[in-house]
């Protein structure tokens, strides 16, 4: 993927409107980007960087956020687009913004201009790309982003509590970029602007594309030595046949182990995906976030409040995309896979200098890092050959491949770095660190010190997800021993430097497959042990596509073919997650009947272990 140099001129911000194409004398644009969240141009925000990318191509790049589908106004603000829509849900899935855990709509989205909900339809991709077809039915559409992503074969669907076959299943788009779509979206772009048409696409890697058995030839259409998924009318009668599923789908999804394209059966449809792209190189990630971003909302939303997100990462600065801690649960391993792009030092400290000549700036970044922040310059260290070789499913589970670089040198000199630019007086860090990889290198005592010195507010926030080692083996996250490992050397790094007010708030995640009563107890001994009395809980919500949703649905590990405990009425869940914060009063009684049902009653009194003093005086289930 190479980048065309062009000129800024004199507008900051991409139009949003038919005026803004008129003060640029444009009477049509070559792409129509639709977006679920409001608009921000900062590198942050897949859509912002897109449209960048689509400009180096001397395209004329238009957005249109958050529209209504009740009419056809707003998304026909713009025209027809040249060549195509660009449909994305947003950051994040469109039912994830739009629900709770109990499926209750959301009273505020962080994603919206004055945090208002509602401005987002449910299942956005399906939603917007029905608009589009409606209203410019000979205009292609393409579908991009996590939700596009985590959806493009048949899933489990929280909010239904079903199966839901792939989003070209469900709606009328022609084609579906999966993972980090930059270049997929400008071989796209480039082949439809030299006359190329769609049937063109379905060779670029890194698509998903439907194949109609009305209208085509399906058996001459096909990829040779497809991998095949179970078909739509299988995984409705065998969850067996979902488990398949998700094993196919993610052996063919790393590119260095030369995957093959994958196949799935839709009844009338047949979804095809090809092979996915290469990770984007040092090079091609430092022109992308080199690129003329105004770092700020699109002028309309000045009147319409702040926009939450967006204060998150106004002056944040990304260091690399990827993730191989490989979490069962986690939407976004899934999206950027195990292998990391990163920036160059140079690139880094770039746009440290550029944030701090910003007009608005007070000398504070927020953070610099990635996925998991202290992952860069980290990665395996084998050769393509031993790659495409590697049978693995992770990186780091059960044990550390002895072929992963975990040299923190790299991450502490750009940290450094950063600090010193002119300009900025104070760095925080606001990506997670994974604790297990600092266990084995020698300058992870240096790192976390320096952390603790200079990039922390006080307290240092860390996803310990659970305790239990059973639960913490189906998450794939750390055992309890790694835990108290990390808590006893940041307790005694913080005596050192005389910081006795350093904290650390872990994250917890309640309601997991595989989580019982009594791992919920565990969970709350070890916040009363180490008293964390202000960490934070989430209900465990199943992603599409992620190995905790195949759990949640067939009720079986993927990896290991166990047969696992789902918590899966309400009542568990509730008491789950109130043992969790098993202190406050609201919770004592829930607390209670936790401990009675599962004859725990041992933990009410006044011993060194227990939960409770007393038996409150109510039930919420009586």
């Amino acid at each position: 993927m190479s980048f065309v140099a062009t000129e800024r001129g004199p507008f900051r911000h991409p139009p949003m409107s038919r005026r803004e194409m008129e003060w640029r004398g444009w009477e049509q644009l070559d792409v129509i980007i639709v977006t679920g969240d409001a608009f921000i141009d900062h590198p942050s925000f897949e859509v912002a960087v897109v449209g960048r990318v689509l400009e180096t191509f001397n395209l004329r790049v238009g957005f249109i956020a958050q529209p209504a589908w009740n009419n056809e106004r707003d998304i026909t603000q713009l025209g027809r687009p040249r060549l195509f829509f660009a449909i994305n849900s947003g950051k994040n899935d469109s039912m994830v913004a739009n629900y709770r855990p109990t499926k209750r709509p959301r009273k505020i989205d962080f994603f919206s201009p004055g945090r208002l909900p509602g401005l987002r339809p449910d299942r956005s991709c399906q939603t917007y790309t029905e608009l589009c077809k409606r209203v410019y039915p000979q205009t292609p559409v393409v579908l991009f982003g996590l939700e596009a992503t985590m959806r493009r074969f048949a899933h489990y669907d929280f909010w239904d509590d079903n199966l839901r076959p792939g989003l070209l299943a469900q709606c009328a788009a022609d084609l579906l970029v999966y993972s980090h779509p930059e270049r997929a979206m400008s071989l796209i772009a480039k082949t439809l602007a030299r006359g190329g048409d769609l049937a063109e696409c379905r060779a670029i890697r890194g698509v998903v594309y439907a194949v109609s058995r009305q209208r085509e030839n399906v058996a001459a259409v096909l990829p040779a030595e497809p991998a095949l998924l179970p078909s739509w009318e299988n995984l409705q009668t065998a969850k067996s046949a979902f488990v398949e599923a998700f094993r196919v789908d993610a052996a063919n999804a790393d590119y260095y182990r030369r995957p093959r394209p994958v196949v799935q059966d839709c009844g009338a449809l047949v979804l095809v995906q090809t092979p996915p792209q290469r990770p984007l190189s040092t090079g091609e990630m430092d022109r992308i976030y080199a690129l003329p971003y105004s770092r700020t909302p699109h002028p309309k939303y000045r009147e319409a409040g702040p926009i939450p997100s967006f204060e998150t990462v106004k002056y944040a600065i990304t260091t690399h995309r990827g993730c191989f801690g490989d979490c069962a649960f986690c939407g976004q391993h899934v999206y950027e896979h195990r292998h990391l792009s990163q920036r160059s030092r140079q690139s880094i400290l770039q746009e440290a200098a550029q944030i701090s000549g910003l007009r608005y700036f007070r000398g504070w970044i927020s953070n610099v890092g990635g996925p998991m922040a202290n992952m860069y310059g980290m990665g395996c260290t084998a050769g393509e050959e031993e790659l495409a070789a590697c049978t693995r499913p992770s990186c780091l589970e059960p044990a550390r491949c002895p072929r992963l670089n975990t040299d923190h040198r790299e991450y502490l000199d750009v940290l450094r770095a950063v600090r010193g630019v002119d300009g900025v007086e104070r760095c925080y860090l606001s990506s997670q660190l994974r604790i297990d990889i600092m266990e084995t290198d020698a300058l992870a005592d240096e790192m976390l010190e320096e952390i603790m010195r200079n990039y922390l507010p006080g307290h240092l926030k860390i996803p310990f997800e659970h305790v239990s080692g059973s639960v913490s083996r189906y998450l794939h996250k750390y055992d309890r021993g790694v835990i108290e490992s990390f808590i006893q050397r940041f307790q005694a790094l913080a005596q050192k430097l005389q910081l006795p007010e350093m904290t650390i708030t872990p994250f917890f995640i309640s309601g997991h497959p595989g989580s019982r009563m009594e791992d919920a107890i565990e969970v709350a001994q070890f916040v009363r042990k180490y008293n964390f009395l202000d960490c934070q809980i989430q209900d465990f919500v199943p992603m599409p596509g992620t190995a905790s949703a195949c759990m949640q649905f067939t009720g079986i590990d993927p990896y290991s073919d166990e047969t696992v405990y789902r918590p899966l009425a309400y009542r568990e869940r509730k008491l789950q997650r109130s043992l969790f914060h098993f202190y406050k009063p609201q919770n004592e009684r829930y607390v209670y009947d936790a401990l009675r049902e599962i004859d725990r009653l041992d933990l009410v009194g006044d011993g060194p272990d227990c939960l409770l003093r007393t038996e409150p005086a109510w039930s919420p289930f009586e």
